[in-house]
């Protein structure tokens, strides 16, 4: 039985492209043009990883992916802690919430999108 770290980098692409989706819903949904520069890179990489994964553009753009949508999501956590204490309390901490569990996310696909899919083992 695969282990759940091999599942999860086995399908990186896949996770690159959900979390463009997220990310394009976030924008659409509270009208941040700044979240669809994350989406982008996200689409662009899951696509990378999917089509072209030996490349040399391939895992650096991976990478800086993951790297960006942490920095966006970081700084929205940063926008909304002000909020939580305010008349605005319960969106703020819902938006707080959700973007500390969506910088986890990045976390793992910048751990996961370090390095390419190795061979397995024999």
């Amino acid at each position: 039985m695969p282990k759940a770290s091999d599942v999860l980098k086995s399908n990186l692409p896949y996770e690159f492209v959900a979390v463009g989706v997220v990310w394009t819903v976030v924008a659409v949904g509270l009208g941040l043009a700044l979240v669809l520069w994350p989406a982008l890179t996200c689409y662009v990489a899951g696509l990378l990883l999917k089509f072209l994964p030996s490349e040399r553009i391939t895992w650096p753009w991976a990478v800086s992916s993951a790297v960006l949508g942490l920095l966006v999501s970081a700084f929205q956590v940063y926008a909304a802690i002000p909020f939580v204490s305010s008349t605005f309390s319960l969106v703020g901490a819902e938006t707080l919430i959700g973007f500390v569990v969506f910088s986890l996310v990045h976390l793992l696909l910048l751990y996961f999108g370090y390095s390419p899919v190795g061979k397995p083992a024999k």
